[in-house]
């Protein structure tokens, strides 16, 4: 249970000042900030950790879609509106670097003996560290935990996603498939371990190497499915045949044990997804037929010297 919730509403609704001031102590205690506001929403008083959490910055409010939250439907305003206690809403603070602060926020009225709200109680949890829990389960969920790309069912999904972008807008995007040449030759010979350090350092190279906008996901045991939004056929190659350069000359495992690659790279032209995906595989087979260690791109094999 949140503990500003546990403590919140007061015993008392209608508290007095000297009450008051004794629970901002109690949550300062608990490491839980509070600020008291009057009636026009002006501060009356805050506590330490309230003062720590926000600063002496007017803050931008945002929810959890990333979207500023205008200033009557902040809990403040909405418990002065409505006279009713507003409890657990999750809001990020933001500074001029985006850098996002994560509370739990509470308002809670205290009223005077007419009736009327004479002032609101705004208590804030910080919640950063549950956030980075659910920031790296997510992450977990999407991800090859090996390779650190995208996982099969999310690079299917992000692709989906681009071909509803393509048709929408026209937008071009080429479509590469990569896999490591006489990958289980190479298992065979020197063991697993070695195998998932050329995959990890493969995942690595592409994370570090790609544009942001580039998406990276392995959908076999060497097989990894590339999406490049906004490029030509052309454009792409000349990238990925610096990424397979960039490949050969790696010494993911020990020195002088290099591993290549083949592929096929086609570009998008209104087809369906499996359509496509069917295209940049029969490009990677011939790509392997003609030699490996190179790409086959739309129809023409591009014989690279190794």
């Amino acid at each position: 249970m949140n503990p500003a919730e546990y403590f919140s509403p007061l015993p008392n609704t209608h508290a007095k000042d000297e009450e008051i001031k004794r629970y901002a102590g109690l949550l300062d205690s608990l490491g839980i900030g509070l600020v008291v506001f009057y009636p026009d929403a002006s501060p009356c008083l805050s506590n330490k950790v309230a003062s720590k959490l926000i600063g002496n910055t007017p803050p931008n409010w945002v929810n959890e879609s990333g979207q500023i939250i205008c200033a009557d439907e902040l809990p403040l305003k909405r418990a002065l509106r409505t006279s009713k206690p507003v409890f657990n809403c999750v809001m990020a603070l933001t500074n001029d670097q985006e850098r996002k602060n994560w509370l739990s926020v509470n308002a809670l009225p205290v009223f005077s003996d007419n009736g009327g709200v004479r002032r609101v109680l705004l208590t804030l949890t910080d919640i950063n560290k549950e956030k980075d829990l659910q920031s790296e389960v997510k992450k977990l969920s999407v991800r090859d935990q090996l390779t650190g790309v995208y996982n099969q069912r999310h690079v299917m999904y992000l692709l989906e996603n681009e071909i509803h972008r393509a048709r929408r807008y026209g937008t071009p995007f080429t479509l590469a498939q990569v896999d490591i040449d006489h990958f289980l030759l190479f298992c065979e010979k020197h063991g697993p371990e070695p195998g998932e350090r050329v995959l990890s350092g493969i995942g690595k190279l592409l994370t570090e190497t790609m544009r942001e906008i580039d998406i990276a996901g392995r959908i076999g045991d060497d097989e990894f499915l590339l999406v490049l939004p906004n490029v030509s056929l052309k454009e792409a190659m000349i990238g990925l045949e610096r990424l397979r350069m960039l490949i050969e000359t790696q010494e993911f495992v020990s020195a002088g044990l290099r591993i290549t690659v083949s592929g096929g790279i086609t570009e998008y032209t209104g087809e369906n997804s499996e359509t496509l995906l069917e295209r940049a595989k029969s490009l990677l087979i011939h790509a392997r037929e003609a030699g490996r260690n190179r790409f086959c791109l739309d129809g023409d094999i591009l014989l690279l010297e190794p």
